[in-house]
């Protein structure tokens, strides 16, 4: 007992121990703000019915808190730094503190604003992002000052000196009374070991978790798809969402050389432009199109975010990790609509803003897609860093940028259809950006009232295309499908100047656009699809029509008309924005970021969704999601590889 005693004086463990403390108290600080209190309630849904907590059940949420900061850390970075000297041991100790510390704080910030953990990678994009505009008010970051990351640093960096001092004079009690925290810590972990409870959500670490999400991109085992070839990756897809088979429908082929025109909103759910079921009578083109089209009741976008949907719609792919600078890396060849059609003799361009931020180079995106052209408006790069003004700056200068590109598609058709040339484009007009900017003498109306305002003002645009078309003699050869990337995810707040709409939730105004299909002269009526459709499937349904059938093996999408979707498992994405999910059988279901599952009969979800952790139903869901955010990041892998050339 003397030789202990002796051995943790002379090694001043509880000293070397002392920076550790900030994070091991932080951590418990950091989670109860993070359960307090909708995390509380949704744990307690897992349990009960009514949602409410013991305080005993409370405390158990912790033990694993208390067993890893106050227990096994510590005890590892004894046996670690054992032969190392005090001062050594006390700088690494630090270390390691601070770099927790940040990464705590970080992820935890990021979890207030959107209820998700992110990876490193998306951390650091989002702070050059900010760097690169000198601008603090971007999506995350301002709610670092809510979870005190500086006073968390400073009091590390503090105790460390306080540490480093005591070392010089060495002082037995201060020794003693750090080992003695810790060990108080290891009794307390020990004592809340001993009552068993259910599982939950939040049972693991808080540290763990944020180690996790910030070095891991998923937690499906990617090592194991990765050994399976693309067709085994995609055969596998097939049966998790029951794909249904691609039947030779009475349209295969009936729009045969049709013109291809893609007119994609930004930021417009059906919530303020639904083609289904609206009159339209303030959209006079759109209605004019909708009397010879398809028009989807439940369509839903792959991703809330621009460049990942487009990507889904022009691949028909929900692949993650294919954008950005992983294809400046590649000499990257993505299959899928655009280069099946530049197969099939058609002309393709993309019109609109590209955003070049190096971690997302759309250029390289639409690159790897195989347009032959992209035209994209003159911007200002003193004026418009990082695209802060094209998404949330005046509306006129958005506005300009996107009369350019809409002039010069314009011109393209006059040109193409002079020469009878086939031609498939693409406009992304960006004034509709979330969050919604005011257009001219409404700055009293609702934000619903706003984003429909953007709508309708967009569907002139689409008027000047349409009468080009018809002055071109080419209007009742092109199908015409509008669309949009993705819903109203950001909302303007008083001090941070934005705010996401449905923080950690899966919902109707963030995931379901609007879906029309024009087809001359092959439907004489609008036809309504009550199932729910997907950007995957805008792909396959103009190729169908089109009668194109090269390049077409992956395809994870199928004709909206086609009957078997109404058995399909749809998957649901947010990612990065904290959850994801799945309709299936009637019924959506969603996972978000502290693996809590939650079942609706509709695209929104409230705590008494809420499914209890262990239940059978819930862990089926946490399987399945995280199989299929394996399968998709494997095949994104192995396509930017190379491994896969279409027949």
């Amino acid at each position: 007992m003397r030789s202990v005693k002796c051995w943790c004086e002379q090694k001043n463990l509880g000293l070397a121990l002392l920076p550790w403390l900030v994070p091991a108290v932080s951590v418990l600080f950091l989670k109860y703000t993070l359960l307090s209190p909708r995390g509380f309630l949704e744990s307690g849904l897992g349990l009960r019915a009514s949602g409410v907590l013991t305080v005993s059940e409370k405390a158990l949420l912790f033990r694993s808190d208390f067993r890893l900061s106050f227990l096994l850390i510590p005890l590892g970075l004894c046996c670690l730094t054992y032969f190392f000297p005090k001062y050594v041991r006390l700088a690494l100790t630090a270390t390691l503190a601070l770099l927790a510390e940040i990464l705590l704080t970080l992820e935890v910030a990021v979890h207030l604003a959107t209820g998700g953990f992110v990876t490193a990678k998306t951390m650091w994009v989002v702070t050059t992002w900010v760097l690169n505009r000198h601008d603090d008010s971007i999506i995350w970051l301002p709610l670092m000052e809510e979870v005190g990351l500086v006073a968390w640093v400073v009091a590390t960096g503090l105790f460390a000196a306080i540490a480093f001092a005591l070392m010089r004079q060495p002082r037995r009690w201060a020794n003693y009374a750090c080992l003695s925290i810790f060990g108080i810590g290891a009794v307390a972990s020990a004592l809340a070991s001993v009552p068993r409870s259910p599982k939950l959500a939040w049972s693991p670490p808080l540290l763990d978790i944020a180690v996790h999400a910030a070095l891991v991109d998923t937690d499906a085992d990617d090592t194991n798809m990765l050994a399976r070839s693309v067709p085994e990756l995609h055969q596998l897809y097939q049966k998790a969402s029951h794909l249904p088979v691609s039947s030779s429908s009475a349209f295969f082929g009936k729009a045969q050389d049709y013109n291809v025109l893609l007119f994609v909103l930004e930021a417009i759910p059906a919530q303020v432009f639904d083609p289904a079921r609206d009159s339209l009578e303030d959209m006079p083109n759109v209605r004019r199109l909708r009397q010879h089209a398809f028009v989807s009741a439940k369509h839903y976008t792959t991703f809330p975010a621009t460049n990942y949907a487009a990507l889904s719609l022009f691949t028909s792919l929900y692949i993650k990790g294919a954008v950005g600078s992983a294809i400046g890396n590649r000499p990257a060849e993505l299959p899928g609509m655009v280069r099946s059609l530049r197969t099939a003799g058609y002309k393709t361009a993309f019109y609109g803003y590209v955003w070049k931020v190096e971690s997302e180079r759309d250029d390289r995106m639409l690159l790897s897609l195989g347009f032959e052209k992209i035209v994209e408006p003159t911007i200002n790069e003193s004026l418009d860093r990082g695209g802060w003004t094209t998404f949330v700056g005046p509306i006129s200068y958005v506005e300009n940028n996107d009369l350019q590109v809409l002039h010069s598609l314009r011109d393209d058709i006059h040109r193409w259809t002079a020469g009878r040339q086939k031609f498939a484009a693409a406009f992304f007009p960006e004034i509709g950006h979330d969050p919604w900017r005011e257009l001219a003498g409404q700055k009293s109306i609702s934000v619903k009232q706003r984003g429909h305002a953007l709508a309708v003002y967009q569907d002139a645009w689409l008027g000047e295309l349409i009468d080009e078309l018809e002055r071109d003699g080419a209007l009742e050869r092109t199908i015409i499908v509008i669309t949009s990337d993705h819903g109203l995810r950001w909302l303007p707040a008083p001090h941070q100047h934005v705010q996401f709409v449905s923080p950690g939730r899966l919902d109707d105004i963030v995931v379901h656009v609007p879906l029309l299909v024009y087809v001359p002269e092959v439907l004489s009526h609008p036809v309504t699809l009550e199932w729910p459709t997907s950007h995957i499937d805008i792909a396959p349904t103009i190729l169908d029509l089109l009668g194109v059938p090269a390049g077409r093996e992956l395809e994870e999408g199928t004709a909206i008309w086609n009957p078997g979707i109404t058995k399909r498992r749809l998957f649901l994405s947010m990612d990065p924005f904290g959850a994801d999910g799945f309709f299936d059988s009637g019924n959506y279901y969603m996972r978000n970021a502290s693996r809590t599952t939650l079942k609706s009969d509709s695209l929104h979800f409230e705590d008494r969704n809420t499914l209890a952790f262990e239940s059978e139903e819930s862990v089926a869901v946490r399987q399945a999601l995280a199989e299929q955010n394996g399968l998709q990041r494997a095949l994104s892998l192995h396509l930017l590889d190379g491994h896969f050339r279409p027949r």
